[in-house]
């Protein structure tokens, strides 16, 4: 199986004030908890999706491809359909968020050992409180991804075929908490 593996780093983060993926969690930026996640899965391709310089000179510094959206106010299913795009030659893509910094490798490398075991279409993480992202996607949900439109991301796609769906366990109940305001990051420092 030929796997892509889109971040999608490009969103406006307005409820954080500035660009939450370059905020300090244990003395990096949070984006590069996502940058070495995705490292672990060895796949065919890697790119970022960034509007940022300094998230894509990181992302470049990891090896991974950077794909450059000018336009983040477009939402995030333009970030996706960029992603996809530069994914067309995959047998799937699997796409994920840069503000989970819990989130493994480990866990990362189940949703895609599972999902290449199964004669599913679809397959996403799920914690003890969160579900859907990341997740993957078999090239047939292509066309899908690439219809999306607005701040959405891949949700739809993921409810409108729950048949084809394979749900895996992330192995530590909290890896899919995500970072959207300063007071939550803080938090999740504490935390660990």
């Amino acid at each position: 199986m030929k796997l892509g593996v889109v971040l999608l780093a490009a969103g406006r983060s307005t409820r954080f004030g500035s660009n939450k993926l370059l905020a300090d969690f244990h003395g990096r930026p949070m984006v590069c908890r996502a940058l070495e996640a995705a490292k672990a899965l060895n796949a065919s391709r890697t790119i970022v999706v960034t509007g940022c310089g300094e998230i894509a000179r990181l992302a470049d510094n990891q090896g991974f491809g950077v794909v450059v959206n000018n336009a983040p106010q477009m939402g995030q299913s333009h970030s996706i359909r960029l992603g996809v795009q530069a994914m067309r030659e995959m047998d799937a893509v699997l796409l994920m968020v840069c503000d989970q910094p819990y989130l493994t490798g480990a866990s990362l490398e189940r949703l895609v050992q599972r999902y290449a075991c199964s004669q599913q279409g679809i397959a996403c993480l799920r914690d003890s409180t969160h579900s859907g992202n990341p997740a993957i996607f078999s090239r047939r949900y292509f066309a899908a991804l690439l219809a999306l439109e607005g701040d959405r991301g891949a949700k739809g796609v993921l409810r409108a075929h729950e048949g084809d769906l394979l749900v895996v366990e992330t192995i530590r109940p909290d890896e899919l908490a995500d970072a959207d305001t300063p007071d939550t990051l803080e938090a999740m420092r504490k935390q660990r």
